[in-house]
């Protein structure tokens, strides 16, 4: 069997320009394929956006679901290298068996810098359309295969285990899950939502005030919402701690 086709950089032919060529094919794929769908953006579009002749989506990425391959390679990296710092200092704290208070805090960071990539960052905005129709799963599957492992999946474990040890709960306990998903959606949805959200309250963008006073409400309500479980688990406990155990051995044997 012949060995699958490898995608070329700019070391093959020793032409510093390849990456820039395959830079601007990803820029104008994501762009097409947030506008039109995977389906409804050909690769002869994506080369004319990108300003390049037809046969370089081949040289470059085999065909149209490389293209798209790519895209979603380029998103889990820019977003890994933006979140890992607090994404790993909460690892971390889980492993330290860290207190309540800083598991929270923990928890808030993460939260913060997602919030804060996606709000301030241009990149973000390019990509909306197109994650919108990934997540909606009108995209290759193995896209979302390797959004899930390569970010979803660890974000989201982490998430949980916080969620999990302040409610007292495992980790991939169903309960834990709706709630770890349940402080998440505000932020994803004012940023999918972007448009409406922004209409409804008057605004003609984010600018630092209002993404600060935006996320402290975020943050404020995940916090108490935290801080609830934390109580929960407590009263959880002392309800079992009073429950009477059943007597063993104490019944007469019948002759």
């Amino acid at each position: 069997m012949s060995p699958p086709p490898r995608h070329r950089h700019a070391v093959d032919g020793g032409y510093q320009r390849g990456e820039e060529t395959r830079a601007r094919i990803v820029a104008a794929a994501l762009s097409l394929f947030g506008e039109r769908g995977f389906d409804g953006a050909s690769t002869r579009d994506i080369a004319e956006r990108a300003g390049v002749n037809a046969p370089a989506i081949g040289y470059y990425f085999d065909n149209k679901e490389g293209v798209y391959m790519a895209c979603v390679e380029h998103i889990v990296m820019r977003v890994w290298a933006e979140v890992s710092a607090p994404v790993e200092a909460a690892e971390a704290a889980l492993a330290g068996n860290a207190d309540d208070h800083t598991l929270i805090a923990a928890f808030c960071a993460i939260q913060a810098r997602v919030g804060e990539f996606l709000f301030t960052s241009t990149e973000s905005d390019e990509w909306r359309l197109f994650m919108a129709r990934e997540q909606a799963g009108l995209g290759p599957s193995a896209g979302f295969e390797m959004i899930d492992q390569k970010i979803s999946f660890r974000l989201t474990s982490v998430n949980a285990a916080i969620v999990g040890r302040l409610l007292g709960r495992p980790a991939d306990d169903e309960e834990t899950l709706i709630r770890t998903l349940s402080l998440n959606g505000p932020i994803a949805a004012f940023h999918i939502h972007c448009r409406k959200s922004l209409r409804v309250l008057g605004w003609d963008g984010f600018n630092a005030a209002r993404l600060a006073k935006l996320m402290g409400i975020v943050k404020e309500q995940t916090v108490t919402l935290l801080q609830h479980m934390t109580q929960l688990k407590k009263a959880n406990a002392a309800s079992a701690s009073k429950t009477p155990r059943a007597k063993t051995g104490s019944g007469r044997r019948a002759s």
